[in-house]
């Protein structure tokens, strides 16, 4: 079996939707792979959606504007929102003023109400500033959401 690096896929995963590929049903393809027919279903169905995000990711990139601006669509995974947002500032050529955490961390204090699960409820535009900001624009209000404020420490 060729071996697939890079992608969001399990070698698993691969081996099933290839097998689809070809139209083996999944009763047959659990029969080769000594499994379960609900298996094959859940690793398919998990394929799917890891392919869906893959595609949401190209999708976004490639509304990536010379101004630094990627569309996240609704749906997406907060995780997959912050890949998104880091391999956009890559080819920018940006530095953004913190790690994937921080994102991460900013995204969930920022867009909490349009959070659930893990998966956004609507689509959000963000900006990502030369000096490394980053800004989120929702039904026309504006949003810095790096770098978060620094809390006043207590004396």
């Amino acid at each position: 079996m060729k071996s697939f690096r890079s992608t969001t896929l399990t070698p698993r995963q691969w081996q099933v939707v290839r097998y689809r590929a070809k139209g083996i049903t999944q009763k047959e393809l659990a029969v080769l792979l000594n499994t379960t027919r609900e298996n094959v279903s859940e690793i398919e169905h998990r394929a799917r959606l890891n392919i869906a995000a893959a595609k949401a990711t190209i999708a976004a990139l490639s509304e990536l504007e010379a101004k630094g601006e990627v569309l996240v669509p609704n749906g997406t995974s907060i995780f997959e929102a912050v890949s998104m947002i880091i391999l956009s500032a890559d080819l920018l050529g940006v530095k953004l003023h913190g790690s994937a955490d921080d994102i991460l961390k900013a995204i969930r204090l920022r867009w909490r109400e349009r959070i659930h699960g893990h998966r956004l409820t609507s689509a959000v535009k963000v900006e990502i500033a030369k000096d490394g900001s980053l800004f989120a624009t929702d039904l026309g209000s504006r949003v810095r959401i790096l770098p978060l404020a620094k809390r006043r420490s207590s004396p």
